[in-house]
C-alpha cells in the first residue's frame, strides 16, 4: 500500500504544496501593492469629477436665478429655497464628514464665483471654482505632490 502512495504521478495529486500557495500569495499581495496607489488616485479623481458636476449644477442655478431676479444670489439657501438646487448641496456646510463643502464666494448683479473645497481628508486638500461664465479651474492635492484637475464635459 505504502508502494502505491510513493507511486503517484504529479498531476495526480489532489492538492497544493505549502509553497504553492506561498508564491500565489505573494504574487498576489505584490499585484494589490502596486495597484492601491493607483485605485486611491482614481477615486480621488471621481470624487473631484462628481464636485465639479455639482458646481455646474450651482452654476445653472445662478443662471435661472439671474433670469428671474437679474442678479446673482451670494447665498446656497437661496437657491435651495427657489427650489433650484438640492438641500445637500445647499447644507455641506454644517455637514461634518462630506467630502466638499460648496459655497459662493461672490456674487453681483453680473458676475458670481462659486467653489468647491475638499474636505475630511488628511492625504487631499485644494478647490476647484466656477464662474458665471462656466469655467471650472483649480486643483486637489495630495500630501506626496499627486496633483489632480477636474476632467469635465462639455
Amino acid at each position: 500500500m505504502n508502494r502505491l502512495k510513493n507511486n503517484l504521478k504529479y498531476s495526480d495529486r489532489k492538492g497544493f504544496t505549502l509553497l504553492e500557495v506561498c508564491v500565489a500569495m505573494i504574487i498576489i499581495c505584490v499585484l494589490v501593492t502596486l495597484s492601491s496607489p493607483m485605485y486611491s488616485r482614481a477615486i480621488e479623481q471621481a470624487r473631484l469629477d462628481s464636485a465639479a458636476g455639482n458646481l455646474k449644477t450651482v452654476w445653472a442655478a445662478q443662471r435661472a436665478y439671474w433670469l428671474k431676479n437679474h442678479t446673482f444670489t451670494d447665498n446656497l439657501l437661496t437657491l435651495e429655497n427657489e427650489d433650484l438646487i438640492s438641500t445637500s448641496l445647499a447644507r455641506t456646510l454644517v455637514t461634518p464628514g462630506c467630502l466638499y463643502v460648496y459655497n459662493i464666494e461672490t456674487a453681483d448683479d453680473d458676475s458670481f464665483t462659486a467653489y468647491a473645497e475638499r474636505s475630511s481628508s488628511t492625504a487631499w486638500s485644494g478647490r476647484i471654482e466656477i464662474d458665471q461664465l462656466g469655467e471650472i479651474t483649480g486643483t486637489i492635492n495630495k500630501t506626496d505632490g499627486t496633483t489632480l484637475s477636474p476632467i469635465t464635459l462639455e
